[in-house]
């Protein structure tokens, strides 16, 4: 078996933490784009500039098997839907979506590599509660967590330290906790060993807000009641458990949104907490930054679950053992009308 992962966009973070893991397969090599007769699998990701690679990869060997890593959107990824023979993808939330297509489906987490290495968590005066991840996330954190944070910092000496690429979409000003020290830090490929693990305590913003006019109601929602304590949920596509992983792997205890990624992971209060309302999030940071015993027993909790699944070398055999087994699926029905039918 010999596995070609191209790409013209080395830089982008999904190809580097893909590779991180890939690299380790010793069947597999990287941005060779002139000799696809020699491999039997391609891999690419759903960069508009890769996409175009398809074609050229079917062109040069048709009984290439096409490999789509961490398809975006329906938009870019349909027009070559028929060139593509499976979906690698990283999440729950994306296997659903993408398993609509008629293709076969692969999970494997894709999260940046670094030597894990576990906190160990000791009292202390003051308490680092972190994030790192998109803007997008730390904008959407109001008004419940937001709210939260305000809150515990009127009992708990507390910092937030958030780490997201300031340089390329600007400094987060909508939704920044109040009367809470606030430390904006660029991300870098080492700011995980660097700034990361100095915090105390992760949190994963996952939901989205939901605009106002899609709350109206309707025949329909009245007739399931729509009643006011209903939970009504967003979140994107995308949702994957990179950030959840990142943060075991330095023995940060984690709390959570609602969302699957981080349902599938977390176990509430054994390794880690789930929190929606604000309540929930005073109520688990309150426990955490008050104990560094459990601060210690969650993320020791959180490894001893998860991280065999996480593993890369773990992750590639199951990767391997999926490439020689899955079938091709295109026309187990008819995914063109399955697709284009409204719901």
């Amino acid at each position: 078996m010999k596995i070609v992962f191209n790409t013209n966009n080395k830089k982008n973070p999904a190809y580097q933490f893909y590779s991180d893991g890939l690299k380790m397969i010793k069947e597999i090599s990287f941005n060779n784009h002139d000799n696809y007769k020699n491999f039997d699998y391609a891999l690419f990701v759903s960069y508009p500039e890769d996409m175009k690679m398809i074609k050229e990869a079917k062109i040069d060997n048709p009984n290439i098997k096409i490999g789509l890593l961490d398809p975006k959107s329906h938009k870019l990824v349909y027009p070559y839907i028929n060139l593509i023979d499976f979906f690698v993808v990283d999440s729950l939330e994306m296997y659903d979506f993408w398993i609509n297509y008629g293709k076969s489906v692969h999970i494997y987490y894709e999260y940046p590599y670094f030597k894990k290495k576990l906190k160990s968590h000791k009292e202390k005066e003051k308490v680092i509660i972190g994030y790192h991840g998109n803007k997008i996330h730390l904008t959407s954190m109001f008004p419940n967590i937001t709210n939260a944070l305000e809150i515990v910092s009127e009992k708990y000496n507390i910092e937030f330290w958030a780490i997201y690429n300031i340089e390329q979409v600007g400094i987060w000003n909508i939704g920044v906790p109040k009367n809470v020290v606030c430390r904006h830090i660029q991300w870098n490929s080492d700011v995980y060993k660097e700034e990361l693990s100095k915090v105390d305590i992760g949190i994963l913003p996952s939901l989205i807000p939901i605009k106002k006019n899609t709350l109206r109601r309707s025949i329909v929602s009245k007739f399931f009641l729509n009643n006011e304590d209903d939970y009504l949920l967003r979140f994107k596509m995308l949702s994957n458990p990179g950030r959840l992983i990142t943060f075991s792997r330095l023995g940060i205890p984690i709390i959570a949104e609602l969302s699957p990624s981080n349902i599938e992971f977390i176990k509430n209060g054994v390794n880690g907490f789930i929190a929606y309302s604000t309540g929930a999030w005073v109520n688990s940071l309150s426990k955490l930054i008050s104990s560094s015993r459990l601060r210690n027993e969650l993320s020791n909790n959180m490894d001893i679950s998860n991280n065999h699944i996480f593993e890369f070398s773990y992750q590639n055999k199951k990767l391997i053992n999926f490439l020689k087994n899955y079938k091709i699926c295109n026309n187990a029905y008819n995914h063109n009308e399955l697709i284009g039918r409204k719901n």
